[in-house]
C-alpha cells in the first residue's frame, strides 16, 4: 500500500468522524461515551485504510479470441506494434519527490518525538517537590507556581500557595478523579497519533474535544458532591494558563464552557440513540477508504479474462502512429487478422515438420530469398533471419520435409503469417542454428518505450518479511546479471513464485553497484509468462501502463 494515500485516506476518516461529533455530538452531556466514541474514531481511522474488501462482480461476457500476436525477438515486429528498443545506456533517472517527501514526513516525526520526550523530561525535572504524600491510587507531589494543579497518570501536582486547605482538598478530589478515570492514557495516545498525522489538522481538534470531555466528566462527578456555585468559584479562581503537555490540568480546558456545561440540564436518554448514527458513518468510510479487490476467479471464464486483459504502455502517439493504431484496432476484427492469429499460435515456439512448398525470390534480382512452407494445411512464409536466409538457399529445394523449431514470427495486415526458425533438421542432420537462439546476449536488460526496463531471469535468494510477503530478493540471468530487488512490507503478495522460477521483470530507477550487479527497489511487474504482466506494483504499474 502507498504509504501516502494511506495517511492521506486516515487523515480523511479523522476529518469525517470528528465533523460528525461537532455536528451531532458535542452539545451531548453524555461525556463518558463522548470520550469513548473520540478516542475509537481515531484508532479506527488508522484501521480503515488498511482493511481489505473482497467484492464479487459478475462474470463479464468472455470472448474466445485471445487478441495477442506473439513475436519475438523485437525487431521482428510489424509496424502496428510498438517496438522494444535495445540500449545498454542507463538514463539519468528523475529526482524523486517522493523520496523527498518521505524524507521530510520521517524527519518532522523524529523532531516531534524528541520534543515531546524532552518536554515529558522536563515536566517532572521542574518539580520542585517540598513534599511527597502517598495516597491510595496516588502520589501528591507539592511543586510551584510555575506547574499549578494538574495530573500525569498516578502523580498529582498540587501547588499549595495561597491556596486554602478546603480548597486544596477540592483539588485534589478534582484531579484523583482524573486519575482513577485514567485520562492521562487518552491524552498518550492523541500525542501518539499526533506524531504520525502532524500535518493533520484534524488531530489537533481532537486533541481539544477529548480535553475538554475530560474536564465535563470530572466536572459532572464533582457537581454530584459540591454546590455548583461554590465550584463555579473554584473554577473562576483556579483560571490559570496551563504549562502541562502530556498531563491534565486543572483549569486547562476553557473555563467558560465548563460553567456553562456545569449549569446546563443533562440530556433526555432518548438522544442516546443519535450515537445509531455513528455506524453508517463507519460504513460509509470503509467503502470510501478501505481497499476494494476483486473476489478472486473462481472458473475457468474468469481466470481466462484475467489472462486476457491487455495493457500498452502510456505514451504520446504521433498523429501517424494514432492513425495506424486505429487502422489495426479495424484489422483486428476481420477473419484476415483471426485466421493469421491461429495459425501463428499452432506453431509458436514448437518443434514441427513442414514441407516446403514454394520459393520467395526478390522481385529485382530473381533470387531465392524466402521459402513458403505448409504445416496442417496451412502455409507460412519461412525467413531467416540477420542475413542468415541465404545459409539455407542451397540446402532447400521445393518438396523437401524438414523439422523446425519456430523461433518468432509476425504478420500484418498486408502480410502473411512469416516465421524464423531456431534450428532446422532435414534428414536427420542439423542443417541451420540461428545464431540469436543460441548466443548470449551482453547487455543486462532492454528497454519499452517510456523509461521501463525488463529483464529475464532465475529468482534467488528469496527473504521474507514477518507476514511471509518478500522482503528481498535476487534476480540472476543467464549472462551473469544481477538484480538486487527490495521491496516495501505492503507490496503485493508474490508468494506464487518460487526459487529458481524464470521469471520477466520490468522495472525503473535501477542503481549499478558494480561489475554486473543492480539494485532495484521500483519495480512494475513480475511475470512467470513473458506474454502477459502476472503481478502488478499498483504504486507503478498505472504509471506506465493502461488497459486496452
Amino acid at each position: 500500500m502507498n504509504s501516502l494515500t494511506y495517511l492521506l485516506q486516515v487523515s480523511a476518516c479523522t476529518g469525517v468522524f470528528y465533523l460528525f461529533y461537532h455536528l451531532f455530538l458535542r452539545r451531548l452531556t453524555f461525556f463518558t461515551i463522548n470520550r469513548w466514541y473520540l478516542l475509537f474514531t481515531i484508532l479506527l481511522s488508522f484501521v480503515i485504510p488498511a482493511i481489505s474488501i473482497t467484492v464479487k462482480q459478475p462474470h463479464p461476457y468472455i470472448s474466445s479470441v485471445q487478441h495477442a500476436v506473439y513475436l519475438t525477438p523485437a525487431r521482428m515486429l510489424p509496424d502496428t506494434f510498438m517496438p522494444v528498443v535495445k540500449n545498454t545506456i542507463t538514463p539519468e533517472s528523475p529526482f524523486n519527490w517522493l523520496m523527498l517527501l518521505q524524507r521530510l514526513y520521517f524527519g518532522l516525526i523524529a523532531i516531534l518525538t524528541i520534543h515531546l520526550l524532552i518536554s515529558i523530561i522536563m515536566l517532572f525535572r521542574r518539580l520542585n517537590i517540598r513534599k511527597r504524600i502517598p495516597m491510595k491510587n496516588a502520589v501528591i507531589l507539592e511543586c510551584d507556581h510555575k506547574l499549578g494543579a494538574g495530573s500525569f497518570f498516578k502523580y498529582i501536582f498540587l501547588n499549595t500557595e495561597n491556596l486554602p486547605v478546603d480548597t486544596q482538598q477540592q483539588v485534589i478530589v478534582h484531579e484523583m478523579l482524573h486519575v482513577r478515570l485514567y485520562h492521562s492514557a487518552d491524552r498518550v495516545v492523541v500525542k501518539l497519533a499526533q506524531l504520525v498525522l502532524w500535518f493533520n489538522p484534524i488531530i489537533y481538534l481532537y486533541e481539544g474535544a477529548i480535553e475538554v470531555n475530560h474536564e465535563f466528566e470530572v466536572d459532572r462527578e464533582m457537581a454530584l458532591s459540591t454546590d455548583k456555585n461554590n465550584y463555579a468559584n473554584l473554577l473562576l479562581n483556579m483560571a490559570i494558563n496551563g504549562r502541562g503537555i502530556v498531563c491534565n490540568n486543572f483549569s486547562k480546558a476553557p473555563v467558560k464552557s465548563r460553567i456553562k456545561m456545569l449549569f446546563t440540564k443533562p440530556s433526555n436518554n432518548m438522544k442516546k440513540a443519535i450515537y445509531l448514527l455513528s455506524i453508517p458513518v463507519v460504513l460509509i468510510s470503509c467503502l470510501a477508504f478501505a481497499r476494494l479487490k476483486n473476489a478472486p476467479a473462481r472458473n475457468a471464464a474468469s481466470s481466462l479474462q484475467a489472462r486476457q486483459t491487455k495493457y500498452r504502455q502510456k505514451v504520446k502517439l504521433t498523429e501517424d502512429e494514432l492513425k495506424a493504431q486505429a487502422k489495426f484496432k479495424v484489422y483486428k476484427q476481420t477473419d484476415d487478422f483471426k485466421n493469421k492469429q491461429q495459425a501463428l499460435s499452432e506453431i509458436f515456439h514448437k518443434d514441427i515438420t513442414v514441407v516446403i512448398s514454394g520459393l520467395i525470390k526478390n522481385k529485382q534480382t530473381d533470387k531465392t530469398e524466402a521459402f513458403l512452407v505448409k504445416y496442417n494445411s496451412k502455409e507460412y512464409e519461412l525467413r531467416a533471419a540477420y542475413g542468415q536466409e541465404k545459409q539455407l538457399v542451397p540446402l532447400l529445394n521445393v518438396g523437401d520435409n524438414i523439422n523446425m523449431k519456430v523461433f518468432s514470427g509476425g504478420f500484418s495486415e498486408n502480410k502473411p503469417v512469416s516465421i524464423t526458425p531456431a534450428s532446422i533438421y532435414k534428414d536427420n542432420k542439423k542443417i541451420f542454428q540461428l545464431v540469436e537462439a543460441d548466443k548470449l546476449p551482453d547487455y543486462p536488460f532492454l528497454y519499452e518505450r517510456n523509461k521501463v526496463r525488463f529483464a529475464d531471469g532465475q529468482i534467488t535468494h528469496i527473504v521474507k518479511y514477518p507476514n511471509r510477503k518478500w522482503q528481498t530478493a535476487v534476480l540472476e540471468t543467464v549472462n551473469g546479471y544481477k538484480f538486487y530487488l527490495g521491496f516495501k512490507p505492503g507490496a503485493p503478495d508474490l508468494n506464487d513464485i518460487e526459487w529458481g522460477d524464470h521469471v520477466r521483470l520490468r522495472f525503473v530507477h535501477e542503481t549499478k553497484l558494480g561489475g554486473k550487479e543492480y539494485k532495484v527497489n521500483d519495480w512494475v511487474s513480475i511475470s512467470k509468462d513473458e506474454k502477459d504482466y502476472g503481478i502488478k506494483n499498483l504504486d507503478f504499474f498505472g504509471k506506465f501502463y493502461t488497459a486496452i
